[in-house]
């Protein structure tokens, strides 16, 4: 049976620690055949902090060095100024309508044009990554798409929110309640802080940015180290299953899954706040505040799978990984690994006196930035890497490389 998308109840619960119990799992499928999510939430080894919701197969990764650039810009503002042309029709549209059957056929109309619209971005964004995937496009030339989707889906999110809130003063319109709540978790799918600050940099209003890219097939993350943060978003479509029910029965087999997908986040000692929003329609949001940064997470019910995240990390507060180092020319070089697209910590010292040591770093030969204090964070390759410290007294270089994940399990 089709489960049922009904509408938005923002039930936020602030969750007190509860014991978990044993890990749930989707149901074995009729066929027999092993079902893997196309992303699975992992700790990653080494490091006592939050999992993260990493791409499984095959994976298309890379750089974009994001910089001024008019062009992505001007296209992003395009796509946002048409839809809120569309809101302000919207409201004029309702002004003008003098009985509820009207306002009532207005709301459905605008719901079902908005959802042509969403379904557009989602399409541009899928040949985006299939042309990345393939070949036939660079990591800049992604993220410029990815910006402009990013601009149109919030202000479509804008738009979904005031059609939702029509909707809730009419009634006999639970179908477009239905449809208004797929639409916005759809949208949630389409925006991100990376892609956020890419554009702000486009814009002239932030300064250049290395940013990770990462593809398989339709789920991306991108990450970034912003100031002293790091941040990471990832969405991964085919985590979700809207041809199933909701799989949890109960609140508290929400919280254990949430316990069990994000043990270290999720407990009293490392959060100050963590709550999770009931969707009523077998979604779920989880914003947690933790010692190291802060992680909000979707979760759908059929699946219990995370089909989109998002992490702020702290780089003053979390820890490093396992490190490798290197000496040469009178400098140590240490780099602390963490997975593939994660915060990768570089410090150098002289060998003699254990001082802080400033130069040029390289990662595989493309220059990257300059220590300070003896320290650089970066966002790491997804393969085994060389970092180089060029200075004065010569160059130093450590060979390093992800850390292994576990491989993933079917879900039975």
């Amino acid at each position: 049976m089709r489960r049922s998308l009904s509408t938005l109840c923002a039930l936020l619960v602030v969750v007190a620690a509860l014991p978990m119990s044993t890990p749930l799992v989707g149901a074995a499928d009729a066929d027999g055949v092993d079902r893997r999510p196309a992303a699975q939430v992992q700790p990653i080894p080494g490091q006592n902090s939050t999992s993260v919701l990493l791409l499984t197969g095959e994976t298309t990764s890379g750089y974009a060095q994001s910089s001024m650039d008019l062009a992505p810009a001007v296209t992003a503002t395009r796509g946002a100024v048409g839809i809120q042309l569309r809101e302000r029709i919207v409201r004029e549209r309702l002004q003008d309508a003098s009985t509820v059957d009207r306002r009532r056929q207005v709301l459905r109309q605008e719901t079902e044009r908005l959802a042509v619209d969403v379904e557009a971005l989602e399409r541009t964004e899928r040949q985006a990554l299939a042309r990345y995937e393939r070949g036939e496009s660079s990591a800049e030339e992604l993220l410029r798409t990815l910006a402009a989707v990013d601009a149109e889906a919030r202000q479509a999110d804008q738009l979904v929110s005031l059609l939702q809130d029509e909707v809730s003063q009419v009634q006999f319109l639970s179908s477009t309640e239905d449809r208004l709540q797929s639409l916005q978790v759809r949208l949630a799918m389409l925006h991100g802080p990376v892609r956020e600050h890419a554009r702000a940099v486009f814009r002239g209003e932030a300064a250049s940015t290395r940013i990770h890219v990462s593809v398989a097939d339709e789920g991306v993350a991108l990450a970034a180290i912003r100031g002293n943060t790091y941040i990471r978003e990832a969405n991964v479509p085919a985590n979700i299953d809207v041809t199933a029910s909701d799989g949890f029965s109960s609140e508290s087999e929400v919280i254990d899954r949430i316990g069990t997908l994000y043990p270290w986040a999720w407990t009293s000692d490392t959060s100050s706040v963590r709550t999770y929003t009931n969707f009523e329609n077998g979604f779920y949001r989880i914003n947690v505040d933790h010692t190291h940064g802060r992680l909000t997470s979707y979760l759908d019910g059929s699946t219990q799978s995370v089909f989109s995240e998002v992490q702020y990390k702290s780089l003053s507060r979390m820890p490093t990984g396992q490190p490798t180092s290197a000496e040469a020319n009178g400098t140590t070089l240490r780099v602390n690994q963490s997975f593939g697209g994660g915060p990768v910590q570089v410090t150098a010292r002289a060998t003699s006196t254990d001082q802080p040591v400033d130069g040029t770093v390289y990662v595989d030969d493309e220059r990257v930035g300059q220590t300070s204090g003896g320290r650089l964070w970066l966002v790491g390759p997804t393969s085994q890497y060389e970092v180089t410290l060029e200075t004065d007294a010569g160059n130093v270089t450590v060979t390093a490389q992800p850390v292994s994940q576990p491989q993933p399990q079917p879900q039975s």
